[in-house]
């Protein structure tokens, strides 16, 4: 089990050395566990761990992969192992001379821990309590990774640099004998000139020693008796790394903490002048998007020892920019080229990046190219966008309270000066507060808003268009730091399916190229944390220094992604004011872009929370809807196929203590008797887990509704906590770690359609939200009541104008006295031609009963589905229609797809639409996207009351 073998002494010098290093008041702080906690206490499972078998040593070779701009990067031949083993120098390691017989295969870029589990050393640690048997030491000693690589042919580029572009936490880097280095933080890149140190004929040496956090604190084990615990503890005070890997309350604590080269390492060829942190800014004359004044700078960096002319071209599409710049030996220095120098950096009618539903996410390229002596020194690539980010708040000026003004960055942080003094705030209302302005800092900087009805909350907009941010937070893309391309796409496409707008980067855990790529690829903007945690609970940060390098490296490497558009110090609260004043000075000079927003909630937001389930959903819409909100959220167990994926089948049924080891803690009592007595109590997983999801859809449709319910008259912004799973939970998520979709993601999907159609829970309104740029005139507004049986009870109708990105209200329903106890409202939004705009469906009582146990009266529908067309590129889109033949509705159909030959779903699969209702005699169009399989697949149906034994081959067109 996880405590063998670990020596309690070792641990309590730890402790001791962490406590050292602690500033005073911070002793009635969250410092997690100071023991491992009773045995007693400890989860428990009911089948018998299965070990794996540990893999041979293979020999390991090593690629250099070509990329762009002379860049190779090195992939294979990576090992690694525990530094105890290794009784040796890094002089010595860095040599030909070491015997890596007894090393392990290492995965880079990856952790400690990857690479143990590939290898077979560990289980699976996402699979039932196999976490509990990997040993906490591993994040207690330094770790060795070691490669080789043959000396690439240079050509006339005479320099070659090795390119670390991540490690955690700390790292010593050596090559053939020599020390190059020091790295420390997981965020920040480190760049070391190897030239004099190559073996030009034979192989060349690299060995990194990695270090761990000198704080791992200790984590709590996750149990029915033991319950969820406190969210971190120590780890919080070492600043720029995966904090959460201690142990939250969405994930168990990952036992090496996530150290390693956990991104990956290159070699770049060069001349003696190298290209640095290009920029481009991208100035709109707003309301105007028309025309475009791009900015572009970077930084030179002479390398060398006599002093350079440096001809430096820039190219974006067909438009060239070129000036020469003199720098001294050494000189670092920033050349820039305006609009007003160079007129063809004025675009016009330039393609505009937009977030998912308002516009396209078009991206530019541009390419810089460094020459010296008429020979190319150095190349450098960067993606953007051509968009304008401002921001409308409320602040406190010095002769006037409560001043709405619209921020523009590229003027009011001009300068490269704080505006904001977030330490002199000013509660306004409802523990929401407001920032003044810096002393010195002239308010002209800052213009009049003329949108007061949401005030004093923050509004974000985007080329001039207020921006209805909707969508999640990512607690850590992937508890083990698996986050490949391959990896993580698919998150961002149910993300984009999901109509969701933005995504939380908590506490900066998912901070990589990748992301901000896959971000910008699928119009996500991001409120981008740092990595401090909730004030007033969790610790301080000890090395503000190291802190703010590595958050300087992350804002000079990241800034140009169009997507990122806050950054914010910490989780739930406000950074320490001297560090809250560097950063915000350092993202007004190394960004000038962006807001940097003082907290993560009160500060022109809406409190957090609450995360616990709401057995009325009402209240969402009279006691939470309120301004901007960047957490909210309720318990969301999977389907029984994801949970059977999770643990063993004695664990998965009845509840175990595997599923507690799997979050399952907050608002579960509520959530559990709510499935009991709406729905009756569960009889097995498959009954559990079906309940369950009438649940999820029914709490995420109204989180996003009552939102929805004042748009722009209040609210602005809603993101749930959580939409993304950093492995196998059962809570707080829209889909599964594997991209299975619950009834939540549905839910949510529907709730966020660009043109919605809904009836708000408190009051029967039916409104059209239009979070979209186009207008319908002339929609029809149905509303229809069935009864039990699909029989149309009462109908309501009106012909609206549905305006652009607001709130339109349609009428209130009228509903009949006489109701049967459960009955379907139904309401459809088409346009003028007929085409559906909108549907929306809510099972209701009529309050005698206030369950829905007659639904576990009906007879199971076996549905039809037809295949209509298959069309195959690089993934295949099947088009069919599922049809309910029967003379009983259909409830909470949910569609997989599955293998014929294995009949194990296939994932990812992206349905158009899941959990929807289709009436007797009733028909549904919907779309199927998949990757191409290698063999035959199947379109399963299953749902509340469905007959799911009859699948529908998907035969070859």
């Amino acid at each position: 089990m996880l405590w063998s073998g670990f020596k309690k002494t070792a641990l309590t010098s730890l402790l001791i050395l962490g406590a050292t290093q602690l500033n005073a008041q911070q002793y009635k702080l969250n410092y997690g566990l100071s023991q491992p906690q009773d045995p007693a206490t400890l989860p428990k499972s009911k089948a018998a761990v299965v070990l794996p078998v540990k893999k041979e040593k293979v020999e390991a070779k090593t690629i250099l992969k070509p990329l762009a701009n002379d860049e190779l990067q090195i992939t294979g031949g990576w090992e690694m192992i525990q530094a105890s083993a290794v009784q040796a120098s890094g002089e010595y390691i860095s040599t030909a001379a070491v015997n890596t017989k007894s090393w392990y295969n290492a995965t880079v870029p990856g952790t400690v821990l990857t690479t143990l589990v590939d290898q077979g050393v560990y289980p699976d640690p996402y699979f039932g309590l196999n976490n509990m048997y990997i040993p906490e030491d591993l994040c207690r000693q330094n770790w060795w990774y070691r490669t080789t690589f043959k000396t690439p042919v240079l050509n006339d580029k005479k320099q070659l640099w090795l390119v670390f572009n991540g490690i955690n936490y700390q790292a010593d880097i050596w090559m053939n004998g020599h020390l190059l280095g020091k790295m420390s933080g997981a965020f920040k890149t480190a760049t070391y000139d190897i030239s004099k140190h190559l073996n030009p004929k034979g192989e060349n040496v690299v060995a990194v020693r990695i270090i761990p956090p000198q704080n791992p604190g200790i984590p709590h084990e996750e149990s029915a008796t033991a319950g969820r615990g406190p969210n971190g503890g120590l780890l919080a005070v070492d600043g720029p790394t995966f904090i959460s890997s201690e142990g939250w309350d969405w994930v168990p604590g990952i036992r090496d903490r996530n150290i390693g080269i956990w991104q990956d390492v290159r070699l770049k060829l060069s001349g003696p002048v190298v290209i640095e942190y290009p920029q481009v800014i991208t100035d709109l004359p707003l309301p105007d998007t028309s025309r475009a004044a791009i900015t572009v700078k970077t930084e030179l960096h002479n390398t060398s020892k006599t002093a350079q002319k440096v001809t430096l071209t820039g190219k974006i599409e067909n438009i060239t920019f070129s000036k020469t710049v003199d720098l001294a030996a050494g000189e670092r220095k920033i050349v820039s080229f305006s609009p007003t120098e160079f007129a063809q950096l004025n675009l016009k009618n330039p393609r505009l990046w937009w977030p998912n539903g308002y516009g396209k996410q078009a991206l530019y390229q541009l390419t810089l190219n460094a020459q010296v002596n008429g020979q190319s020194s150095d190349d450098k690539t960067t993606r953007f966008g051509i968009r304008e980010l401002t921001y409308d708040l409320t602040v406190d000026f010095p002769q006037e309270k409560n001043k709405r003004v619209e921020l523009n960055p590229i003027t009011a942080l001009k300068d490269g000066k704080a505006l904001f003094d977030n330490a002199n705030r000013r509660e306004v209302a409802n523990n929401v507060t407001i920032p003044s302005l810096l002393p010195g800092i002239n308010p002209a900087v800052l213009q009049n808003s003329k949108e007061t009805s949401t005030a004093p909350f923050l509004v974000i907009k985007v080329n001039g268009q207020k921006i209805y941010c909707k969508g999640g937070n990512w607690g850590m893309d992937d508890a083990m730091k698996r986050v490949s391309r391959t990896q993580l796409e698919p998150y961002f496409r149910l993300h984009k399916d999901a109509n969701f707008t933005m995504i939380r980067n908590w506490t900066g855990e998912s901070t990589e190229e990748v992301f901000y790529e896959l971000c910008d690829e699928y119009g996500m903007l991001v409120w981008n944390d740092f990595w401090l945690s909730t004030e007033g609970y969790n610790l301080e940060v000890n090395d503000e220094h190291l802190f703010v390098e590595n958050a300087r490296d992350v804002v000079k490497r990241f800034r140009n992604h169009p997507s990122i558009a806050i950054w914010c110090p910490r989780n739930e609260g406000y950074a320490l004011p001297k560090l809250d004043f560097e950063l915000a000075t350092l993202i007004a000079k190394e960004d000038g872009t962006r807001h940097y927003h003082g907290n993560s909630r009160l500060m022109n937001l809406r409190a957090s929370g609450p995360w616990d389930y709401e057995k009325d959903p009402s209240v969402y819409f009279t006691k939470m809807a309120d301004g901007f909100s960047t957490e909210l959220g309720t318990p969301s167990v999977p389907t029984a196929a994801s949970m059977r994926k999770m643990m063993a089948k004695e664990d998965v049924w009845p509840i175990s203590d595997a599923w507690y080891y799997h979050d399952l803690h907050f608002g579960q009592h509520d959530y559990r008797r709510a499935i009991d007595s709406l729905y009756g109590p569960a009889t097995n997983l498959e009954d559990f887990c079906k309940k369950a999801q009438m649940i999820n859809y029914d709490s995420h449709r109204a989180m996003f509704e009552s939102w929805n319910s004042k748009l722009w008259q209040n609210t602005s912004g809603l993101l749930l906590w959580m939409t993304h799973p950093a492995w196998p939970s059962t809570v707080w998520q829209v889909y599964s770690w594997d991209f299975e979709t619950f009834g939540s993601y549905f839910a949510s999907q529907k709730a966020c359609e660009p043109v919605h159609v809904q009836m708000n829970l408190h009051n029967d309104e039916v409104v059209v939200v239009n979070t979209s740029l186009n207008a319908y005139k002339d929609a029809k507004l149905h509303l229809n009541v069935y009864d039990l049986d699909g029989k149309q009870i009462h109908q309501q109708k009106a012909i609206i104008n549905v305006l652009a990105n607001q709130l339109n209200k349609g009428f209130k329903a009228q509903l009949p006295a006489n109701l049967p106890a459960n009955y379907l409202v139904r309401l459809k939004l088409t346009d003028r031609n007929g085409k559906t705009l909108s549907d929306n469906d809510y099972w209701k009582n009529n309050g005698k009963e206030a369950n829905f146990l007659a639904f576990n009266k009906l007879a199971n529908v076996k549905l039809d589905i037809k295949i209509n067309d298959k069309k195959t590129t690089e993934t295949v889109k099947t088009y069919f229609t599922v049809s309910n033949p029967s003379a009983t509705t259909a409830i909470a159909v949910k569609l997989n797809l599955k293998s014929c030959t294995t009949k194990e779903i296939i994932l990812p699969a992206y349905f158009s639409d899941g959990y929807f209702n289709l009436l007797p005699g009733e028909s549904r169009k919907l779309m199927v996207d998949y990757p191409i399989q290698n063999g035959e697949v199947e379109i399963a149906v299953d749902g509340y009351n469905i007959d799911s034994s009859k699948n529908i081959k998907i035969a070859a067109k």
